[in-house]
């Protein structure tokens, strides 16, 4: 009779835990009492992985510093898995996990750049509409058509050089275009002309998306990589 009370007290409680949405875990990890001392969070934080996430505690411990290293800030509310990805949340925010088949980090991003393990940003440009229109001589006769994607200054100016040589290389080259034009909205652009990748220039645009006002070049390297002048 005593081991079945000792049974049913100890099945209450793993019920109790559960329906507060905790889970025994053990702490008790290398890196635990650092972590532990640093950060408030980390305790309950490593029950929603260690449970969720269906993996040891001292691969929890590793997945934590990832996160940590990537904004985790407060406690882990939730956790959902869609096609091996899985979406950590805390307060108003949100990273998105990648496991590899050996329970280490593969990758860490926001949803769009990836944060761990190292920064990569996301390449906006290949989302842009490519937008076309004619080409006409001075007589009015159609000779050819421009293409043009518009951004946000900002944007273009925090682009990462890899990123803008992935879409010279993949969206401009070769399109047949006599203008490829990137647009911003203070009036300034780049422009490929004949979608020659090899040297585009920036300056300020006319009403064509032609510069009309060059203010540099960006010379393309002989590794396909880019690096800008500013025009004498």
């Amino acid at each position: 009779m005593k081991r079945f009370l000792s049974l049913v007290l100890a099945a209450g409680l793993a019920l109790s835990l559960t329906a507060c949405g905790d889970v025994l875990v053990d702490l008790d990890t290398p890196k635990s009492g650092e972590l532990s001392a640093q950060y408030e969070f980390y305790p309950d934080s490593m029950n929603t992985l260690r449970a969720d996430m269906q993996i040891t505690p001292e691969q929890a411990d590793d997945v934590f510093i990832a996160l940590v290293s990537c904004g985790l800030d407060g406690k882990i509310n939730t956790i959902s898995e869609s096609d091996g990805v899985y979406k950590i949340r805390w307060g108003s925010s949100t990273l998105e996990v990648t496991m590899n088949d050996d329970g280490t980090v593969s990758e860490i991003s926001d949803g769009k750049d990836v944060l761990f393990p190292e920064y990569k940003q996301y390449n906006f440009l290949l989302d842009c509409k490519v937008k076309t229109a004619d080409v006409e001589s001075g007589s009015g006769d159609v000779i050819g058509q421009r293409a043009f994607v518009s951004v946000l200054k900002s944007q273009l100016a925090d682009l990462a050089p890899e990123n803008f040589a992935e879409f010279a290389e993949t969206v401009v080259k070769d399109s047949g275009y006599n203008y490829f034009t990137i647009k911003c909205d203070d009036g300034t652009g780049i422009v490929f002309d004949g979608s020659d990748v090899s040297l585009p220039v920036y300056g300020q645009l006319d009403d064509d998306g032609r510069v009309s006002d060059t203010v540099g070049f960006i010379k393309q390297g002989a590794d396909g990589s880019y690096t800008y002048e500013q025009a004498e």
